[in-house]
């Protein structure tokens, strides 16, 4: 048998993730710092999910357009 590896989340996690992605669409963060270390701060984020988020703005910011 093989181990599968888990790709659930918990719970408050991509709560967290859609929360800093809407966060970033608005245009909140400061554009004059990197982004990645405001969201880990804001969001209290790893890295990987800060790109998620990153990704997910964007994603927020195409459907409105």
């Amino acid at each position: 048998m093989s181990d599968a590896v888990s790709t659930a989340h918990p719970a408050g996690e991509d709560t967290n993730i859609q929360r800093a992605a809407k966060w970033l669409a608005l245009g909140s963060a400061d554009r004059r710092q990197a982004i990645v270390p405001q969201l880990q701060t804001e969001f209290h984020l790893t890295a990987l999910q800060a790109v998620q988020a990153i990704r997910e703005s964007r994603l927020i910011l195409a459907r409105a357009h």
